[in-house]
């Protein structure tokens, strides 16, 4: 953002003398209603105020006012954050989950620069944001419950490094709780995130411990899975989607379900022509330890890459009794790139579509059309569902509103595309099953929107709502319970 200096004129005219004196019309007195119209304006929401409320925090900071440099950075920083752009001076905090950080800074901007406005160097402002966090979070430590529509709060009680290092030890495992409170540590020079549940960089405790403690709503029903990745490092698929460091399970969430490793059943792997993707694209098909020339309920699902997780849950539960057997046809999803998301792209409308029409044409047709022509499945509607988690359960919920006539079950998990002015569901479309954690954030919302748009038109659904995160625990583990809903 660029102001140029503006022109003073004399009031009082060329022939006036001066006389030193500053009267009304003296250029101290001009910056000084500059910068008390630039503090009015500064209030205001609106870009067109804060624009001119930078113009006269400019004007009366170049008349020497002191205080205006520092509102124009606020003013031109709500900008650039209001524009959705990095600010350029770093005065504006957001709060996570109870942690302040710096919104994104343009790092363009010299602390030189800053020092022209009257504002310290870069570093000192994290410095002060992080200080004054750790002074909220001792806070909220000494306070019961949490904030209002906060599921998980970070606080701090200033831990001991020994008392951290006997407790691990005693744990056997670097995460326990107490009460409402969950502690994870690690052993490690910088800090580390608790991907992919805990969104918060963790605080040093002393003699290389780091260290994060979160207040959490119905700790005790929770499933929390945690991988302490290193701060700056984004996680692996791997690590998002199986490998993990750990998991904490609460007393009274639901009890681990089984895991058949080897199968009882058969994972395989296809790759089916798509004409309307112009490519094969690759499909892992789960077949249950059943007779061959049974046509068994089939689920249609998104995210095939990463279905042998499930496919060891579903196994486990159909030789359980907890559902009836079923073949799973899982499509792979599009493969990421630098520049784009091809996965949401191809599984969310609105945002690219012709990808999205093609995929349609894919999942709906020709990946329905190869399954009932190669594998033991069933041709009946309400014998068939979709499923999918996170963009492939907006995939799911795409698909069974916009083909009510091929899908009769919906199951879709943790969305997060929440229902629209367009969105259309007949009371004769398919059954919806919808599951969320609570400390998913907006996919939890989104989700409870689903089942509020769906209670409203009064359509059959189901909502499981677990305490876990945006985790593939609660969604391998609610996948069969669904299984029996639909099928059994």
């Amino acid at each position: 953002m660029h102001f140029s200096e503006p022109e003073h004129s004399d009031p009082r005219g060329s022939d006036e003398p001066d006389d030193g004196h500053e009267g009304a019309g003296s250029p101290a007195m001009a910056a000084a209603a500059a910068l008390a119209d630039a503090r009015r304006l500064s209030q205001s929401e609106s870009d067109h105020d804060l624009m001119t409320a930078a113009e006269l925090a400019m004007q009366a900071h170049l008349g020497g006012e002191p205080d205006a440099g520092m509102l124009f950075a606020e003013c031109a920083d709500r900008l650039a954050v209001m524009g959705g752009r990095p600010q350029p001076f770093g005065t504006i905090a957001v709060q996570n989950y109870g942690d302040l950080s710096l919104a994104p800074v343009d790092l363009g901007v010299t602390d030189e620069q800053r020092a022209e406005f009257g504002l310290p160097p870069l570093a000192e402002l994290r410095s002060r944001i992080e200080d004054e966090s750790r002074r909220q979070a001792r806070r909220r430590a000494d306070e019961p419950g949490l904030p209002q529509h906060s599921p998980f709060v970070r606080i701090w009680r200033d831990p001991d490094p020994a008392a951290l290092r006997a407790r691990w030890a005693v744990e056997q495992q670097p995460c326990w709780s107490d009460g409402d409170e969950l502690t994870i540590v690690a052993e490690m020079e910088g800090p580390f995130m608790a991907t992919p549940v805990l969104p918060m960089p963790s605080w040093e405790a002393g003699d290389g411990l780091q260290v994060v403690t979160v207040r959490v709503e119905r700790l005790a029903e929770a499933v929390i899975t945690y991988t302490r990745t290193p701060l700056g490092q984004a996680p692996s698929m791997q690590s998002r989607r199986g490998s993990h460091d750990g998991r904490f399970r609460g007393p009274a969430a639901p009890a681990e379900a089984p895991s058949n490793d080897p199968l009882l059943g058969q994972l395989t792997e296809h790759a089916v022509d798509s004409a309307a993707l112009g490519e094969r694209r690759s499909v892992s098909v789960y077949r249950p330890p059943t007779a061959s020339d049974v046509e068994l309920p089939v689920i249609y699902a998104t995210d095939g890459n990463m279905f042998a997780a499930y496919a060891r849950r579903l196994d486990a539960a159909i030789e359980a009794g907890v559902c009836p057997p079923v073949v799973v046809v899982a499509a792979h999803s599009a493969t990421f790139t630098q520049q784009q998301n091809l996965r949401a792209l191809e599984y969310l409308p609105g945002f690219d579509d012709r990808r999205f029409d093609a995929h349609q044409r894919f999942f709906v047709d020709e990946l329905r059309t190869w399954a009932e022509a190669t594998l033991p499945v069933s041709d009946q509607r309400q014998r068939r569902a979709v499923f999918g988690c996170s963009d492939g359960g907006g995939h799911a919920l795409a698909t069974g509103m916009l083909h009510p006539d091929k899908f009769g079950h919906v199951l879709g998990f943790s969305t997060g595309m929440p229902p629209d002015g367009r969105t259309r569901w007949s009371s004769e479309g398919p059954k919806v099953q919808l599951c969320a954690g609570t400390l998913e954030g907006p996919f939890h919302q989104a989700t409870l929107m689903w089942s509020f748009f769906l209670e409203r038109l009064g359509v059959t659904h189901h909502l499981t709502e677990r305490v876990c995160g945006h985790d593939l625990i609660q969604w391998a583990e609610e996948l069969p319970h669904a299984v029996d809903r639909a099928f059994g």
